[in-house]
This record gives C-alpha cells, structure tokens and sequence, in this order.
C-alpha cells in the first residue's frame, strides 16, 4: 500500500531528527524507510514531498552543498537537510518545534522526547536502522506473535536512542514524554509559538 504524503512527512523528519544539525537525507533513504524491498516507485513522492516542506520553511534542498530553491528545476542527485535558521538555532526539528531545552518536539500539540544528543553518530545511526527495519516489520500481514516482536524491537530502540525509559538529562527535571505541551510547564511557550 502506498503510503500517505504524511507518512513521508513524518519519516523525512525523523530521519533528520536523529542526524547531526548539519547532516542531510538522501530521498532514497526515505524511500527505502518507507519501503525496503519497493523503493524506487516512491521517490517521486518523497521528493514533492521534500520540495513542499521546502515550500513551507520546514527543510532545505541541497545540491553540492547549496541551498536550493523549491520552485528551480530540479535535476541530479539531491539532499535533504535543516533550514539554516533552524540549524542555526536549533529551533525546529524535521519542521516541529524543539522545547527550548532541545529535550522534546511538538506534534500536534503533544511532546515527543529527542533522542539522546550524547550518542556516538555510528551508534545513533545503527539504532536508527534497528528502528527502521522493526517498524517496516510491522506493516502488511504478520502474525501476532511477529507484530509483538516487531513492536518489542521499536521499544527496544527507542530506549537505547533514549526517547523512553530513563531520561538522558542529569538535572533531575521530570519527563512530559507524549503529554501535551499545554498541561506542562512549556505551556508559555508553546503557547507563544506561531499557529500553521
């Protein structure tokens, strides 16, 4: 099944959410998260997709290093990375809001916790694989017992990137993992940030 213009959204932001501020995705990276086995009859997707988030300020399109305008003919290989405001700031991630203590970004109102900022690149990208692969194992026809396996392994992953489990800060702070921004003490300054 094809997936949804906001499936690709979400898995263009996630895989530069566990990236270095300055590193890029490659479409086919996407793609491939997406879909291992069928990825290239979804490129076209994934770049409308990259291209209107550019549209919107959520991501640049890179080619040689440079910053591209969404509305220029794109031809060649391209790459997919932060805003430079955003990098700069770190004021977004993957087009979602960062808490301004870098430890969680909104969606649709609720807090999602980063990824620890600590972990080794080669170790943050092994476990982004490791995600990747158990939730592609999730999808299509799989039997209970392969589901609760796929699922333990999400978990299992998203623990060691620190998303769940025990916090990744030392400063004893409470965590708002999934709840939403409002009933938090970032209400302030989500309510603050901009609507759209």
């Amino acid at each position: 099944m094809r997936p949804t213009d906001a499936t690709v959204r979400l898995t263009i932001a996630d895989l530069l959410e566990r990236r270095a501020t300055e590193a890029t995705v490659c479409p086919s990276e996407v793609a491939r998260a997406l879909s291992a086995d069928d990825w290239r009859p979804l490129m076209p997707q994934v770049r409308a997709v990259a291209i209107e988030m550019a549209r919107q300020g959520n991501l640049e399109i890179r080619q040689h290093g440079r910053a591209l305008s969404p509305e220029a003919a794109l031809r060649g290989p391209i790459r997919l990375g932060r805003t430079s405001s955003a990098a700069a700031a770190g004021a977004h991630t993957g087009g979602h809001p960062t808490t301004p203590d870098g430890r969680y970004f909104v969606v649709r109102g609720r807090l999602w916790r980063k990824a620890n900022p600590d972990l080794p690149q080669d170790k943050r990208d092994a476990l982004v694989r490791q995600l990747m692969d158990a939730r592609r194992a999730l999808r299509g026809r799989r039997s209970e017992a392969e589901r609760q396996a796929a699922r333990e392994q999400v978990d299992q992953a998203k623990r060691a990137l620190g998303e769940r489990g025990p916090v990744w800060w030392t400063d004893g702070a409470p965590d708002f993992n999934r709840r939403m921004a409002r009933n938090t003490p970032y209400r302030d300054w989500f309510a603050a940030l901009p609507e759209g």
